[in-house]
């Protein structure tokens, strides 16, 4: 009977210690120094035999005030990002991330923000939060996705990159990101055209151009793109009037004189610059 009266009346001191002094005998560590007011008193947190939940966070650090107001109510002089952060998050989601006690080791207590605690609203809405990390380079600067279509939540890096996250007006403007990879042979210094015109999003190399498809230059035809490309900004129209016997008048005279009066297309029937050479 005896070891028995005695765990007895040991466990009984024991309870009665720790409803006592909780702070003393059953604190993991110290409370943050926001909290310092309420180190004795365990309770205002803490439901016995249920723990601490988000409902008693929230009695004291009501989500619309974060950011804005301390607890005592006094307005902040400057508002931060974590006003629009918080109020995001759902209602219980408190202690998904701050952990009061220091505990045993510090660096153990800290929990990992989670996006998925965010809205779904705002967790499409990176930059309502990131807007100082944006960074100012071109590429970004044409972007018109949401940051998730290219990086993921657990960090910026690596990211997966898509053309197809551009605007309309931005997705021809490729030079303004790949002026060092601009060749610098003849042809692509003389051209001024979209390098989507021949390059597809995906690689360089294989282009889709092939001058021959269209128009096959012989060696009365090696000129620069210019001479037949008026249009910079559109190598689909071009020119045949700008050679010395190309002029309006003659090759209507000379095409009238055999019945044919639809001979603006030259590409049509002169393939290679041929007079003799036919439609194909």
């Amino acid at each position: 009977m005896k070891p028995l009266f005695v765990f007895i009346a040991s466990a009984v001191i024991l309870a009665a210690l720790a409803i006592a002094y909780p702070d003393a005998l059953l604190s993991p560590g110290k409370l943050t120094k926001g909290h310092k007011e309420i180190t004795n008193d365990c309770l205002a947190c803490h439901t016995p035999f249920r723990g601490i939940t988000s409902v008693q966070c929230i009695s004291c650090h009501k989500q619309s005030d974060i950011g804005y107001k301390t607890v005592a109510g006094a307005v902040l002089k400057k508002n931060t990002d974590t006003a629009l952060f918080h109020n995001g998050l759902a209602d219980n989601s408190c202690i998904e991330c701050h952990t009061d006690h220091k505990g045993t080791f510090p660096s153990q207590a800290v929990k990992p923000f989670r996006h998925t605690s965010l809205s779904p609203q705002l967790r499409n809405d990176c930059i309502s939060c990131h807007k100082n990390q944006t960074p100012k380079n071109t590429l970004h600067q044409l972007a018109k996705g949401n940051c998730l279509e290219c990086h993921q939540t657990t960090g910026w890096k690596l990211a997966t990159f898509d053309h197809e996250n551009f605007t309309a007006s931005s997705g021809n403007q490729c030079i303004s990101c790949h002026k060092a990879d601009q060749p610098a042979d003849n042809m692509h210094r003389q051209s001024q055209a979209n390098c989507g015109t021949c390059h597809s999003t995906s690689r360089w190399i294989p282009a889709t151009f092939d001058h021959n498809r269209y128009y096959r230059l012989d060696r009365d035809h090696r000129t620069s793109c210019k001479t037949c490309h008026t249009n910079a900004g559109n190598y689909k129209q071009y020119t045949c009037y700008n050679c010395h016997e190309h002029s309006p008048g003659k090759i209507a005279e000379e095409h009238r004189e055999e019945g044919i009066y639809n001979y603006q297309n030259c590409m049509k029937c002169h393939r290679n610059g041929k007079a003799e050479e036919e439609e194909d």
